[in-house]
């Protein structure tokens, strides 16, 4: 049974999450298809050498801040538009950070990922 759209964000997410570097790398690897290309404002990477080490370097630059996902706001045609939130561990206060972001999917992979910063 192929993933659904929302299963494959979660599944992106638990990468950004994902502190040990081969883990992250064999989830990015899972959920990207081979030609996909993540458009960061800061960054843009394409296939799944540069992906995994754009979200690498991202994570590092993190730290211990969580990025989680906050809510898939809206689903249509294999395109998803869903919000993200940066917080300190443990913390239910004041998101760090938060933004949106987009992905197009097909054939059970993500093969294009948008984030902005809210």
């Amino acid at each position: 049974m192929s993933q659904t759209i929302e299963d494959l964000i979660r599944t992106y997410f638990e990468a950004w999450s994902e502190r040990d570097a081969r883990r992250r790398e064999a989830v990015l690897e899972r959920v990207f298809s081979p030609d996909a290309e993540i458009i960061d404002p800061d960054w843009t990477a394409t296939g799944h050498a540069e992906i995994v080490s754009a979200v690498g370097e991202a994570r590092e630059k993190l730290g211990e801040l969580d990025l989680s996902l906050a809510k898939v706001i809206s689903v249509h045609h294999d395109v998803a538009l869903f919000s993200w939130e940066l917080t300190q561990p443990g913390s239910l206060t004041v998101p760090v950070a938060t933004g949106y972001g987009t992905v197009i999917a097909a054939d059970g992979h993500i093969r294009r990922a948008y984030n902005f910063f809210g």
